[in-house]
């Protein structure tokens, strides 16, 4: 099934998903907040101050009409306009045989400074040009027919000091609200992490402390995990104790017959009563090793190139056509907590199956992301592919693939490694070796 494209994008955690659910509606108030705040102060504050501004302005303009008119001398006229703008609180000039264009200089974002200058283009009747670009004072000028009014207004005028501390104030407490929430969050979900972390260990065949905590519904989560994990333990011990004792009872009444029959004649039948005694004995003991599934055994942090290494060793002392291929990702140091005694069993049993039907064998280990691979390969006949789940079964034999040749076997080492590997959380498979053209097994461990 396709995934939705936003899904990609969406955090894989539940802390992160909380913490998105918890800032999306905060973020969407404060940006609707802040619209609604910057709309009434920028239209209605800078409103009322422009309003102002544009009654001093247009009386000052009125009196310059009338010096002009009255024809004062320029310094009395610059005198009187002096004195005006020191009143109003800005500086006032008549600029004669002065080239006018009219032009508005404003920023992009300047809010304020947009509706000053509409305002006071509305009430100005005379051609009129406007400089915001300096953010410490606005420049007008107003065009006469014996030159340019100027006026030098600080921006201050024009806007109120400090619009910003409403933003401010509202961006501080939804950061201390967000941090709080978020170690309340921290807190809650902590309990769930412990959960999946006590589950994964458990279900590579670890165990480890686990308190349930958090809320009701984690915490009854918790409860019944434990409940779960320490059913699947007893049901596992009692497996193993009724399977081994069965084996043990059995074992007794055959070393008896086996006994009783070495003393007979050597005849024929006797000595194929023999085989058949051994072969009870193989099967029981295969059976015993199975029943134990290493369920006693407890893990620890192994060094893997090691591990590898003496096994190979091991088995070229009587194999010499064992090959090990060690890939470059996989670090001498590198180690992980495995069952070592029971995983050295699992491989053992496929290399003495490759053994038996193979005459070359590949052992290769490469190390994943996530993941450490085995993989096992040899020349023998192989088995078919529709047999490879059937293999994995307790005592199967396919007489008509790898045992055609009359090999011993009791069908339980496929059994026991895939076993030994899910105890550890991994997965055994086969494939069709392409390098070999035999049987492959393939371990997938997680790391």
């Amino acid at each position: 099934m396709a995934q939705h494209p936003i899904k990609r994008y969406l955090p894989k955690s539940l802390l992160g998903r909380a913490i998105l659910i918890l800032l999306f509606p905060i973020i969407f108030i404060e940006i609707v907040v802040g619209i609604a705040f910057i709309q009434r102060h920028f239209e209605q504050v800078t409103n009322q101050m422009s309003e102002g501004i544009a009654f001093e302005i247009i009386y000052i303009q009125k009196e310059t009409e009338r010096g002009l008119t009255e024809k004062l001398s320029d310094d009395i006229l610059l005198n009187k306009l002096s004195n005006l703008g020191e009143e109003f609180g800005f500086e006032v000039s008549f600029l004669k045989e002065k080239n006018f264009t009219r032009q508005t200089k404003i920023g992009l974002i300047d809010l304020s400074g947009k509706t000053f200058v509409k305002n006071l283009k509305e009430k100005l009747k005379r051609p009129s040009s406007f400089d915001l670009s300096d953010p410490r004072n606005v420049l007008i000028q107003v065009q006469f027919d014996q030159g340019v009014l100027e006026f030098k207004i600080s921006r201050k005028r024009i806007s109120a000091s400090n619009p910003h501390q409403l933003l401010v104030l509202m961006l501080f407490v939804t950061i201390l609200l967000v941090i709080l929430s978020l170690i309340i969050l921290k807190n809650q979900i902590r309990p769930i992490g412990k959960l999946a972390k006590a589950a994964e260990a458990f279900g590579k065949g670890q165990f480890i402390e686990f308190r349930p905590g958090g809320s009701d519904e984690v915490r009854r989560a918790g409860i019944a995990f434990m409940a779960m994990r320490a059913r699947i333990e007893r049901q596992i011990k009692q497996r193993t104790q009724m399977l081994s004792g069965v084996s043990h009872d059995l074992r007794t009444p055959l070393t008896r017959l086996k006994l009783a029959l070495t003393l007979e004649s050597k005849s024929d039948e006797i000595k194929e009563m023999l085989e058949d005694v051994n072969s009870m004995e193989a099967m029981l003991d295969e059976f015993l090793e199975f029943s134990k599934s290493n369920v006693n055994e407890k893990t620890q942090k192994t060094n893997i190139y090691e591990f590898v290494e003496s096994i190979v060793n091991k088995n070229k002392k009587h194999f010499k056509n064992l090959v090990l291929e060690i890939s470059k990702s996989l670090e001498k140091s590198f180690s992980m907590s495995i069952r070592t005694n029971g995983l050295k069993r699992a491989i053992q049993n496929i290399i003495d199956n490759s053994i038996t039907y193979g005459k070359n064998i590949s052992f290769k280990i490469n190390k994943e992301k996530n993941n450490l691979i085995f993989e096992i390969e040899d020349d023998g006949i192989g088995i078919e592919e529709k047999d490879y789940e059937i293999a994995f079964h307790p005592f199967t034999r396919l007489d008509k693939s790898r045992n055609q040749n009359n090999h011993s076997g009791v069908g339980l080492g496929l059994s026991i490694a895939n076993d030994v590997i899910r105890m550890h959380g991994g997965q055994l498979s086969l494939y069709k070796s392409t390098a070999l053209g035999g049987l492959g097994v393939r371990i997938r461990l997680p790391i």
